[in-house]
């Protein structure tokens, strides 16, 4: 008799069975799910890190397209698909001008002076065509489809054309 009271105190109950096998799947489906996350971050980062290098290679090829020229010369905006392996993504670069504000303020006007501009109005108007003639913002962008959404990420420099000629009239 002893032997199976025994018996009958050792294992675990049904109850206590099914309590353990809850917790291990509620555990289970934890580590399930940032796993999951785990890897599309992975995903994510990965991508991110081709579009800037695609990005970085596109903004050289405009730097090389632009040096040397005009801004005349070179083209407004301009769009091309990558070469494979990278087929999927294509670039797009836009470059344009830059409209500085007069730098210097109109002085004004005090009673009885004539109405003409100051040598340094004359000036500022001078120094900020020439800024705005000389500077040109580039922006190249990066596009591919995910999910059938178009997805897209910017970089932006500002090219400078230190040999524009400084016109001295407006």
């Amino acid at each position: 008799m002893c032997l199976l009271a025994r018996s009958r105190e050792s294992g675990f109950t049904l109850l206590e069975t099914l309590i353990a096998l809850s917790i291990m799947v509620v555990a289970f489906a934890a580590i399930l799910s940032i796993e999951s996350s785990s890897l599309n971050a992975s995903a994510r980062a990965r991508q991110m890190n081709v579009v800037s290098m695609l990005a970085k290679n596109a903004m050289i090829d405009a730097e090389e397209a632009i040096e040397g020229k005009s801004f005349e010369e070179v083209r407004g905006e301009e769009t091309k698909a990558f070469e494979p392996p990278f087929q999927d993504y294509k670039w797009t670069r836009t470059v344009k001008e830059i409209k500085f504000p007069n730098l210097v303020p109109s002085a004004s006007k005090e009673e009885g002076s004539e109405g003409t501009d100051s040598s340094a109005e004359t000036l500022g108007k001078l120094v900020t065509n020439f800024l705005s003639k000389a500077l040109r913002e580039v922006t190249v962008t990066v596009s591919w489809q995910k999910s059938g959404k178009e997805q897209s990420e910017s970089i932006t420099t500002y090219w400078v054309d230190l040999n524009h000629e400084f016109a001295l009239q407006e």
